[in-house]
């Protein structure tokens, strides 16, 4: 089972599969002084930021401090700080909600991950957008607070090391080590939450996976269902997967789903859900592997690929 502390994350620019074909983005310009005004009441919010290591051991102490500080310090929020994401819960792949159309209040989420490749000095970074935040600006932000601990020793690799690969998290939601930077208030709004379709085509059972004698696996995702009803790839992060096998074939599937969008009082916006892809080897498949009948009916489901946890 994959699984880490911050969940398990791809450079989806590099690896992501393009979508068939361009979707139309909705001109939502009308929309905007709408969904201003649906606000309900507002929330107490903080945004927090944490480093990893992705290479080697976990930073020390005084190293992890030096590096949030740094970012904390040198962070300089957009403006205006315009919040265009918004919470929101699971979603199956194939099923919906009796009360699929009612309004629930829902506040903003930001989220953003960025990896740097520092050299051994910490003088030369490279910087990756691992997970976008698809909020106006905060990403250049975010950039420019990390590029200002070049020259500064904060990114310098550890003794021995010729380089080290960090990664850092902005988020409205705390993670282990995280440091809060800022408090605000953020405002809810009606949402409706986004849906899958229910005739999203069913991602294939991984051949290698097949050939072990493994008969299911499940990936969950995190992701940003955006405005138009598709998927935005570059906000993808597996929270836990059976297998890189089956994240591999799920990504494959994922630009092929479709939603119908969150809206607010009729106007689509963009928002974050948790979307996990359970498969199942059908039964005649199963069968060619000689495995059990009770292994192949595991949560009493005997064919088909599925979702659900």
């Amino acid at each position: 089972m994959i699984s880490r502390a911050w969940g398990f994350v791809l450079c989806l620019a590099l690896t992501a599969p393009p979508r068939a074909q361009a979707q139309v983005r909705p001109d939502t310009s009308a929309c905007d002084s709408i969904v201003a005004a649906a606000r309900v009441d507002s929330v107490p919010a903080r945004l927090f930021v944490a480093v990893m290591r992705m290479d080697g051991p976990e930073l020390s102490s005084a190293r992890r401090e030096k590096l949030l500080s740094t970012l904390v310090s040198s962070f300089l929020p957009p403006r205006p700080f315009r919040l265009t994401v918004f919470a929101g819960g699971v979603q199956m792949r194939t099923l919906r909600a009796h009360d699929a159309d009612r309004a629930d209040p829902r506040a903003p989420t930001v989220t953003g991950r960025y990896r740097v490749y520092a050299s051994r000095g910490g003088d030369s970074l490279r910087l990756a957008l691992v997970r976008a935040s698809l909020m106006p600006g905060f990403d250049e932000a975010a950039l420019d607070a990390i590029r200002s601990g070049r020259g500064t020793g904060a990114f310098a690799s550890p003794p021995g090391a010729d380089s080290m690969i960090v990664d850092v998290r902005f988020s409205s939601d705390s993670s282990p080590g995280a440091r809060k930077f800022v408090d605000a208030n953020f405002p809810r709004m009606p949402v409706v939450d986004a849906a899958p379709a229910l005739d999203n085509p069913a991602p294939e059972f991984p051949e290698d996976e097949r050939a072990a004698g493994v008969t299911a696996g499940e990936v969950v995702f995190q992701l940003v269902i955006d405005r138009s009803g598709s998927a935005a790839m570059e906000t993808i992060e597996v929270l836990r997967a059976s297998s890189m096998s089956f994240v591999m074939a799920a990504l494959h599937a994922l630009p092929e789903q479709r939603f119908a969008p969150a809206t607010i009082r009729g106007c689509p916006v963009a928002q974050q859900i948790e979307y996990p892809m359970t498969f199942v080897l059908p039964v005649a498949a199963a069968d060619s592997t000689g495995e059990p009948a009770a292994a192949r009916r595991r949560g009493g489901i005997d064919d088909g690929v599925t979702a659900g946890p």
